[in-house]
């Protein structure tokens, strides 16, 4: 399952005014058709300062709409610039939960019937893992409730509230703990018990950290954003148990893999990123540290020319892991290497053609395809592995939220319609009215999606050809 929260972002576009050249007309003078009428001296029409019509490229689909099975009132943070823009609701089990009234509630998926209720004033963030949900209290306590009852499991005495202005947040559950993340700081919690194994904060970071956390072999990895001298990404490893920071390697982002014991991670200060606009020589590095001491053990190097004539700008950097394969961005390509084996100078096994346009954002891949964002309009475009070939997912009115699961794209768009895609033909299968402007992530279980429209769950039942 590919779940991608994405939101329509603005830039700022040039606009020409075009002012209309009228000869042989004076000022009183007004065309009309078969001749020309004299207007009165004293009446004339006040001409605007700037005058644009809006207008959007969009071909109505005609597809059938289908009507909600039911419709629930909720709390819903989709204002962009609200704190508590995160996950606050999931579907699980046939069962939506989500919080009305600041009390976490369970919906049935099918019919939207409420099953349970749970506490008071709670901040409205909840994951779920194996039968359980995690959420937090008010002044950010967790707790854990049985899914199925609604009854509380635990409620920590520990708060992972910190002051911060970065507002990074995260629930990760594992097998036996329970990770929150605030900003640059790492709580490690029991998950059966709530209570708190350890506390750590990367102090270089001041509050710039990611939300990518990553477990593997009792250490634990995490990234962070570091300022000063130099700025870059950092990536830090902790022993699970203690909590003690093992190993940090500055210019180094997430791990792409973690395999025998060494982690693949990116080098984002390498000479790929140095500001030598004189030579086309580009570059990427791939560094291996052992996963429990952090010694490096080996580099892949994958080297590129910038096409054209100097100045030579070094662009939009992308790198990312899928099977047994890496992919980077490089210029107007994307290159396919091995993910293990590469000797510096080795061609790539296969590149892609970029999708035209320079705001165009590589968030992944999903479907055996490559996915574009456009960064100005939140559009997508696809690029097929098997083929190169370029694939365009287009809806009829200007996009608020993207969701894919499986094969089904189901576009939410501003004009208060959810439209549904199917995302390896492109033909559109179904239209819901929302009647939402903004919208978060939509939703599935059991044969449901359920919309998060402004203020109010929608749930729609999904015919056979998109379950």
């Amino acid at each position: 399952m590919f779940n991608k929260r994405i939101r329509h972002m603005n830039k700022h576009r040039k606009t020409r005014v075009f002012r209309p050249i009228v000869a042989g007309l004076t000022a009183g003078t007004l065309m009309v058709h078969g001749g020309i009428g004299v207007l009165p001296s004293q009446a004339y029409a006040e001409a605007s300062e700037v005058s644009i019509r809006n207008w959007y490229p969009y071909q109505h689909f005609t597809v059938p709409e289908l009507k909600p099975s039911w419709t629930a009132k909720v709390d819903n943070y989709l204002n962009m610039n609200e704190t508590n823009i995160g996950v606050n609701a999931i579907a699980e089990e046939g069962k939506v939960f989500t919080f009305a009234g600041s009390k976490l509630i369970a919906l049935d998926a099918k019919t939207g019937k409420r099953l349970w209720t749970y506490g008071k004033e709670l901040t409205p963030f909840i994951t779920y893992q194996g039968g359980v949900l995690y959420g937090l209290t008010s002044n950010h306590k967790p707790y854990a409730v049985n899914a199925k009852t609604g009854k509380a499991k635990w409620q920590s005495g520990t708060s992972t509230w910190i002051d911060t202005y970065y507002r990074t947040e995260a629930l990760i559950p594992t097998l036996d703990t329970l990770y929150v993340i605030k900003g640059s700081t790492t709580f490690a919690l029991d998950i059966k018990s709530g209570k708190l194994r350890w506390e750590a904060n990367e102090p270089l970071s001041d509050g710039h950290g990611t939300a990518y956390l990553e477990e593997s072999n009792g250490v634990v990895l995490r990234t962070f954003f570091v300022q000063g001298a130099l700025t870059s990404t950092q990536l830090n490893a902790y022993d699970k148990k203690t909590g003690k920071k093992l190993w940090d390697e500055f210019g180094q982002g997430e791990a792409l893999q973690i395999k025998d014991g060494l982690v693949y991670s990116m080098n984002y200060y390498s000479p790929m990123s140095e500001d030598d606009d004189s030579s086309p020589e580009r570059k990427y590095q791939v560094n291996m540290y052992n996963l429990k001491t952090g010694v490096l053990k080996g580099s892949q190097e994958y080297t590129w020319k910038i096409p054209g004539d100097p100045p030579y700008v070094n662009g939009y950097r992308g790198i990312f892991a899928n099977k047994d394969k890496l992919y980077l961005l490089q210029g107007d390509k994307i290159a396919e290497y091995p993910l293990t084996s590469n000797k510096p100078g080795t061609a790539p096994l296969r590149t892609f053609q970029r999708p035209y346009g320079e705001n165009m954002v590589w968030l992944g891949i999903t479907q055996e395809r490559l996915i574009f964002k456009n960064a100005n309009t939140g559009e997508l475009t696809g690029v097929k592995l098997a083929n190169g070939q370029e694939v365009k997912w287009n809806g009829d009115a200007p996009v608020s939220q993207i969701d894919v699961y499986g094969k089904g794209m189901y576009r939410a768009q501003r004009n208060g319609t959810l439209l549904a895609i199917n995302m390896m033909s492109g033909q559109s299968v179904f239209r819901v009215t929302t009647g939402g402007d903004l919208h978060n992530t939509t939703l599935k279980t059991n044969g449901m999606i359920i919309i998060q429209a402004e203020g109010k769950l929608l749930a729609v039942k999904l015919p056979g050809s998109m379950k």
